[in-house]
């Protein structure tokens, strides 16, 4: 099963208001991924790290809309992601720069607009989350539109969506069969987690 714990803990701590010592198990239907598009088809990449447990500090604003993070750091390994065919597995590791780059990383910075919804069964809430996005060692500031539901009693979900264009990172995407396929600019990251909460609510 694949362990999304230390970006799931972020977002438990920052709709839950939940302790650095909250468990949280992660359901094995939680996806992170990559989607993009060539000029002949479309493609997903799926990534399949594991992720150990960290600690996250969270400290939120007088004004109470707002937060801050520290240790908030989500390692993604570019050899991790499985397009579902060992060639474009190849394809993307090099535009990638997966020799010299190996790890993608996401760190949370703060909530910039906390949604003050009570958290209730099948209601969804938004937050606005400032995020650093380092891919080829270029880093990014981006913002992150999180969505949050709770879908029983302890159990929650956490959607966010984020398009980003290669080219902002210094990479190029990449073309086969003598620049016939090119891979468009666009890549969308969508992650989708299920979480249940055991304990520290």
């Amino acid at each position: 099963m694949r362990k999304y714990s230390a970006l799931v803990l972020l977002f438990g701590v920052l709709v839950l208001g939940i302790s650095n010592d909250t468990v949280v198990s992660i359901d094995p239907a939680s996806e992170l991924m990559l989607y993009g598009s060539s000029n002949v088809n479309k493609f997903k990449c799926e990534c399949t790290d594991e992720f150990p447990r960290s600690t996250v500090k969270f400290n939120k604003g007088k004004n109470g809309t707002s937060a801050t993070f520290s240790n908030a750091i989500l390692d993604l390994g570019v050899a991790a992601l499985d397009c579902g065919n060992k060639m474009m597995n190849k394809d993307l590791q090099r535009t990638l720069k997966g020799d010299e780059y190996p790890r993608i990383r996401i760190e949370l910075v703060q909530v910039k607009q906390l949604d003050d919804k009570k958290m209730t069964d099948g209601v969804w809430a938004t937050q606005v989350v400032e995020a650093g996005l380092t891919i080829a060692g270029v880093r990014k500031t981006i913002d992150l539109s999180v969505r949050t539901q709770q879908t029983e009693a302890g159990r929650f979900r956490f959607v966010s969506d984020k398009n980003i264009l290669m080219t902002d990172f210094g990479l190029t995407p990449p073309r086969a069969l003598m620049g016939t396929i090119r891979v468009n600019d666009l890549i969308r990251i969508h992650m989708d987690m299920l979480v249940d909460v055991e304990k520290g609510m």
